[in-house]
């Protein structure tokens, strides 16, 4: 027994070696990495899909409002004075009615707009009553950084 405990116990080393702690930790640290920056190009594209979702929201509600609406009004969208800010509006914008439903992009821009005009104001979409259709066909693109979503408005007031 004697001899049991003091061949096991002290003479036969185990153990891992500072070397192999350090490769093991280096891998460690590279694979947590990668991990990490996918997370938050994840997270950030989340966030700007989220903004994506709100303008299709918002041209969806303008629509909608002038297909059934009681006023028997036309519906739009003004691509706001400031990049981020859309406002649905009855007949012709003016930002001081208090009727208009403002919404903002927490992390999108309106950074492109290629809309036909109607009566010279090019940042409006406005959708006819009973039909939803529009004269301010076009797209326009909404962006930050890296990611960017363009929306196309046909003359039937559809858009994908």
């Amino acid at each position: 027994m004697k001899r049991w405990l003091r061949n096991n116990i002290g003479s036969n080393k185990t153990g891992f070696t500072f070397a192999e702690v350090l490769i093991t930790m280096a891998l460690f640290m590279s694979l947590a990495s990668v991990g990490v920056g996918a997370y938050f190009r994840f997270y950030r594209f989340s966030l700007v899909n989220n903004d994506a979702s709100k303008v299709i929201k918002v041209l969806h509600e303008a629509r909608f409002r002038a297909m059934k609406n009681p006023y028997n009004s036309d519906y739009g969208i003004h691509l706001g004075s400031s990049n981020s800010e859309l406002t649905v509006f009855r007949e012709t914008y003016n930002p001081a009615n208090p009727e208009n439903t403002i919404t903002f992009l927490e992390q999108l821009d309106i950074t492109e707009l290629n809309l036909l005009p109607n009566l010279t104001v090019t940042n409006d979409i406005v959708f006819e009553n009973m039909t939803g259709k529009t004269e301010n066909s076009g797209s326009f693109t909404v962006s930050k950084e890296e990611f960017s979503f363009t929306f196309n408005i046909n003359e039937q007031g559809a858009f994908e």
